[in-house]
């Protein structure tokens, strides 16, 4: 890392003795120490349909965070111990594990895990942001809490995808249970709700 900030990721042999630079070498191993560390210790995992984030890192990185230019857009990427999140000028996904994260102008996608096909996705109106603080997702239950800096109430739409097709789910948002929903042959439910700046805690479950 000393050699990366002051040749950047040029390549140089380096002498054993003095670790100077030798050669005109013009491909380098001085960028793999950085690769390593956006790579394998921050998680940092840009792919072709979503930003995966899945860090290890120590307690001594604990509250580490960067910045990340993704397809234009650039995110922010903020590491503690066992909560992770991704976020952009709009929209921030918040987890406890290793996710998938991918903003557009109107729809915040969440990944579990390392799948590349999204579990949840989110439309909002122009004016609207959107904080998903994911608690659980399963396959019997999943919780979110919801919140948004707005100080009206805008609608929002949510598509659950990736559950078992033709089984009835009920949705409870802050206590209050909705009839249950049968998912679709694909396996996806569709619901509406507001936004708001009260924390809203949502829970999908199986019946």
């Amino acid at each position: 890392m000393d050699r990366h900030s002051k040749d950047g990721l040029a390549f140089q042999r380096y002498g054993r003795v003095k670790q100077d630079g030798l050669g005109d070498d013009i491909l380098s191993g001085n960028s793999l120490s950085v690769v390593g560390l956006y790579q394998a210790i921050y998680g940092i995992n840009p792919l072709y349909n979503r930003f995966y984030l899945n860090p290890h890192i120590t307690t001594e990185l604990a509250g580490t965070a960067l910045k990340y230019n993704f397809r234009g857009r650039q995110l922010t990427i903020s590491l503690n111990m066992n909560r992770y999140a991704v976020s952009n000028k709009k929209y921030k996904i918040i987890s406890n594990k290793h996710f998938g994260f991918y903003g557009l102008q109107n729809e915040l996608s969440y990944f579990d895990g390392n799948n590349a096909v999204a579990s949840l996705v989110a439309k909002t109106d122009a004016e609207s942001d959107l904080t998903l603080d994911i608690k659980e997702w399963g396959a019997d239950e999943m919780v979110w809490l919801q919140t948004s800096t707005g100080k009206h109430a805008n609608k929002l739409k949510y598509t659950i995808c990736q559950l078992t097709p033709g089984i009835s789910y009920t949705i409870t948002i802050n206590g209050k249970s909705m009839a249950p929903v049968k998912s679709n042959a694909e396996g996806t439910i569709i619901f509406n709700h507001n936004t708001s700046a009260t924390p809203g805690r949502i829970v999908i479950a199986k019946e």
